[in-house]
């Protein structure tokens, strides 16, 4: 796979004050699930991961028989896991669900909102760590950053309400739950991999992952002002 690394300091669960950053109002999906907003750069996101079992329009979003059924990459497929196939988890942790589920159009975000693509992921996180006089201390021709934090930091819902549900393999593992979050882009890379942002407690990652894995899914309102 190929892959963009971007490293952050202790930053990532510790940040200098900003009122935009802290949660103002809640929204629903269509099962009834509500999911706490925060304004970062004029745009409204949910500040926990997607729990939805249905597209907007109202059709069921399936899951397999057997959470850890072996999938190909060879077409895009819609379905949606428990992380590490425990329902127990859904209600803290969310959903993980395939890429083809995150761009049908019937759409998976609530009505206004939609997920994120690659580039809006990247506006998101340098804002935050921007507004946040923080210290961008290096970045390379490969777009490597590594960012340097500094005093009075304090915890902000998006970063502090990450929720590390891991990741589900094409072969029906699942991986690093408890340890990383990873999240969809909405922008595919090249044919059966799909671009993905992955958090751990030191680091912000830009990685592509295969289509037909399973990740978690954070939405962003449509045309925010």
């Amino acid at each position: 796979m190929k892959f963009i690394h971007i490293k952050f300091n202790l930053l990532l669960l510790l940040i200098i004050f900003s009122p935009n950053f802290f949660a103002q109002n809640s929204i629903q999906d269509i099962d009834g699930n509500s999911y706490l907003v925060i304004l970062i750069d004029s745009t409204e996101w949910m500040t926990s991961n997607l729990k939805t079992t249905r597209f907007s329009n109202g059709d069921s979003i399936p899951t397999t028989p057997n959470s850890k059924s072996s999938l190909s990459n060879d077409s895009n497929m819609i379905y949606r896991w428990a992380p590490a196939g425990d329902k127990k988890k859904i209600k803290g942790q969310g959903y993980l669900y395939t890429w083809a589920t995150v761009i049908d159009n019937r759409g998976i975000c609530p009505t206004g909102w939609k997920v994120p693509s690659d580039a809006e992921w990247k506006i998101a996180i340098d804002k935050i760590y921007n507004e946040t006089n923080s210290l961008k201390v290096s970045e390379t021709d490969n777009s490597n950053f590594i960012y340097k934090k500094k005093s009075n930091l304090i915890e902000i819902p998006f970063l502090k309400e990450v929720e590390f549900a891991g990741s589900r393999m094409l072969n029906g593992n699942y991986i690093f739950q408890q340890s990383f979050a990873y999240y969809w882009s909405s922008t595919l890379d090249y044919k059966g991999f799909a671009w993905m942002w992955y958090f751990s407690k030191t680091n912000v990652n830009h990685y592509n992952f295969e289509v037909n894995g399973g990740l978690s899914v954070r939405c962003m309102r449509i045309n925010s002002k």
